[in-house]
């Protein structure tokens, strides 16, 4: 297995903190804790896994690759966009060899949800490549697997720019419904935009990692690329989140081709990418 050490930034589009009760299906009480001061830290692993055959439906991988990265992630106090809306910035930052690279992302509660109203986007750096080669998934073309996770789960189509830094969600995009409860299913991308996606609060589940272990509710992102009302089955993200916070991100991607300038190779590759909490700091 190869390991290539990068550096990257976690973009928080889909974060969502609240209560998980395994006796209570239903957490009435719980408002995202944005608390200044709160903060995260992730370990990112981007895994490859090679088919040796593109035919086989369920493979035995032949080649694997894994790039990871350290992320942190932090709430830095109110601002006001336009001078007019209050919302809650959190900062998404790492540090390079040389450079850090910042996202910010703003944020604000109602009654119905979290929403998230813009964000500025951050650098990211991913290892140079030493022959031209790229990826085909559903019809579109991408770099590498790399940006492909991060345009699923990240890229907001419909943004609008201001100055060429804040980019605003028009309408507000929910990425946490209240009250949360198992069963509870919204609309996080309406169609076109550039397909459709929802949310849904799966299960609750307890999530065991290094530094401890959660009573998590399990968020299931749904994808409907080619708009035929029936959602993919080759491409989801699983979020496990608890009173501490988004405790474990999964992203699978199933399928991808991979192509070359002179054209396709044949070789089809599965792709997952995971954030797994390292570190926290929050306020309850």
């Amino acid at each position: 297995m190869k390991r290539i050490n990068l550096t990257t930034i976690l973009f928080l589009s889909g974060l969502v903190i609240f209560s998980c009760n395994k006796e209570d299906e239903q957490n009435d009480e719980f408002i995202y804790p944005l608390s200044v001061g709160n903060s995260w830290e992730y370990l990112r692993e981007l895994n490859l896994y090679f088919y040796p055959d593109s035919t086989v439906e369920y493979p035995a991988y032949e080649d694997t690759l894994t790039i990871s990265a350290d992320i942190s992630v932090s709430v830095t106090g109110a601002v006001f966009l336009n001078d007019t809306l209050e919302t809650i910035e959190v900062i998404n930052s790492t540090l390079d060899s040389a450079n850090t690279y910042t996202g910010k992302h703003y944020y604000k509660n109602d009654d119905e949800g979290l929403y998230i109203y813009a964000y500025i986007p951050s650098g990211t750096i991913y290892p140079r490549k030493q022959e031209q080669s790229s990826i085909l998934f559903k019809g579109m073309e991408f770099d590498d697997f790399h940006q492909l996770s991060n345009f699923v789960h990240q890229l907001s189509p419909n943004s609008r720019i201001l100055l060429d830094s804040i980019r605003f969600e028009v309408p507000p995009v929910k990425t946490l419904q209240y009250p949360i409860e198992i069963g509870a299913q919204w609309t996080y991308r309406e169609d076109n935009d550039p397909w459709r996606m929802d949310k849904l609060v799966a299960d609750q589940k307890i999530v065991e990692l290094e530094i401890g272990t959660f009573d998590c509710y399990e968020i299931k992102w749904l994808y409907d690329f080619d708009h035929d009302g029936i959602w993919d089955d080759d491409i989801w993200i699983i979020d496990y989140l608890s009173t501490k916070g988004l405790i474990q991100r999964n992203i699978t991607i199933l399928r991808m081709i991979e192509m070359t300038t002179y054209g396709f190779t044949g070789r089809y590759f599965d792709g997952f990418d995971i954030y797994t909490l390292t570190e926290l700091n929050v306020e309850e």
